[in-house]
């Protein structure tokens, strides 16, 4: 089986190809640039709680088909939203020219880009005691090639593909394991509307993350991300409106090369309204959206879940505070039986930008409805669409279903590329009919003694080594309840090293 020890040799193997040209560039990175953002930063994964960018650093990426690019010369999260439109200078290194490869003129070019990625995971209990050794230790590979051709600024193609191998693991999941295929390949074609800002519509496979990203993801943590097949269509406003319409499906991965295609059996669609700074720096978010999967299940049963989405979203990111407060209602029907779910998602902090460490106090509260009464013949479990797996732990020890939970945080940096984030994350069921839903799928048995689950007790250290090269360490301990280990629960601990190298 792997260990640290074959991580370290793997992650040495690849960075040792990169190091020396990255040392060598490190002192390129502006002291702010490496910090993540809500769009994912210069390269960071999944943006850590409350991080934002300094405001001597250029504007983050909007993730939205025809949005704001990203900071010039810098790796994305979201690979779509760089900006390598500059012509390198005619000493740039190759890996530089690679980005801006001049066809016509400088405004029609092609960029080729990649990602290597390597991520050592060790889970003792990875389902807490739901099924019999439920212990992992795999290492994840990720392989990335992207060709982005730019064809004036109302014209481009984008094809990305990629590689997943768990090395190691037991159990293998579909999301972590898929040979070669198409990550993405779209085409967006803009129209520009003159003052009244522009449409862009995108046809092809994508990622969509939609708002903050908590409830409609990427699934970053996994080797695969979330993509769909379909037509999203953008209307923007610059610093006004967005209003981003889109009918899909979800990509389903099949494992094998040149095999995934969407899955008819789930669809996605709907409108999200997004409108910064509107009511005293305070941005509003407004959005409909609906799955509908043939077969889903809950403590109910199985049967065709029939979703409907309706959410509002207020939040401001400022030099010391920053909220983001989401509220979800779900209605349609679950087999026979009429939904009423629901969510409240909080997160806030204030930072003490001019304090040695500049430490942030935060404050992270999420409540997802569970169902209180399953004869009553309406469906109360609130089901993410597709939502964060990381959002309570990087583990992803419990699902989005039926479940509280209260996480005081303290992140510091100790440096300007290096953010450490800590604290306990305390868990309760929202009601005692329903179950412990665990990971994507799947739950205990419920039980009437207590609502406690147990605590989290986590902590989140990003190094960011250069513009194109990122390590983290990922660490939580999962500390039962005694009524949840009274009913066959298990504390659990998940242990995580990865190297990221984007270009």
């Amino acid at each position: 089986m792997p260990s640290a020890r074959r991580f370290v040799t793997l992650a040495a193997e690849v960075c040792a190809t990169v190091f020396a040209t990255q040392a060598l560039q490190a002192q390129s990175v502006p002291p702010d640039s490496p910090k993540s953002t809500e769009s994912g930063g210069p390269l960071g994964t999944q943006a850590m709680t409350g991080v934002r960018p300094a405001k001597s650093q250029a504007l983050p990426a909007e993730v939205l088909p025809g949005g704001r690019p990203g900071p010039e010369g810098l790796p994305q999260f979201y690979r779509w939203t760089e900006n390598w439109s500059a012509p390198p200078k005619p000493n740039a290194p190759l890996i530089e020219k690679i980005r801006h490869i001049p066809i016509t003129g400088d405004d029609v070019y092609l960029s080729l880009g990649g990602e290597a990625r390597l991520y050592y995971t060790n889970w003792n209990h990875t389902v807490l005691g739901a099924r019999a050794k439920d212990g992992e230790d795999p290492v994840q590979s990720r392989l990335r090639l992207l060709a982005d051709l730019h064809v004036g600024p109302y014209v481009r193609a984008f094809v990305e593909l990629g590689d997943n191998r768990d090395l190691g693991a037991s159990f293998v999941t579909p999301p972590n394991s898929d040979k070669l295929d198409i990550a993405q390949a779209f085409v967006d074609v803009t129209v520009p509307l003159g003052s009244a800002g522009k449409i862009t519509v995108r046809p092809g496979r994508f990622e969509m993350p939609l708002g903050n990203g908590k409830l409609v993801d990427t699934r970053e943590g996994l080797n695969t991300r979330f993509t769909f097949q379909g037509v999203r269509a953008t209307y923007i406003l610059p610093g006004k409106i967005s209003v981003d319409v889109f009918g899909v499906r979800p990509i389903a991965i099949q494992g094998g090369t040149f095999d995934d295609n969407p899955n008819h059996a789930t669809t996605f669609k709907g409108v999200y309204v997004s409108a910064p700074n509107r009511i005293a720096g305070f941005g509003i978010d407004g959005y409909w959206y609906a799955v509908n999967r043939n077969s889903a299940v809950l403590r109910e049963g199985t049967g065709r879940d029939q979703r409907n989405n309706w959410g509002g979203r207020l939040w401001r990111r400022g030099p010391a505070w920053d909220i983001d407060l989401e509220g979800n209602h779900q209605s349609g029907t679950f087999k026979d039986s009429r939904i009423d779910a629901y969510a409240i998602l909080f997160e806030g902090g204030y930072t003490l930008a001019a304090q040695p460490l500049k430490p942030r106090l935060g404050l992270r509260a999420n409540l997802f409805s569970g169902d209180g009464n399953l004869s009553d013949g309406k469906a109360g479990t609130f089901v993410a669409a597709f939502g964060r797996s990381s959002l309570i732990t990087e583990g992803a020890f419990f699902g989005l279903s039926n479940l509280m939970d209260l996480y005081p945080s303290l992140t510091l940096k100790p440096r300007n590329n290096v953010t450490v984030l800590i604290g306990p994350d305390f868990l309760w069921r929202n009601t005692k009919a329903d179950g412990i839903y665990l990971g994507p799928s799947g739950s205990f048995a419920p039980y009437a003694s207590s609502r406690a689950i147990g605590t989290d007790l986590n902590l989140d250290a990003s190094w960011q080594f250069s513009k194109r090269m990122q390590f983290r360490v990922f660490e939580t301990y999962f500390a039962a309840s005694d009524s949840f280990r009274a009913h066959g629960g298990h504390n659990g601990n998940y242990f995580g090293m990865l190297a990221d190298y984007r270009f």
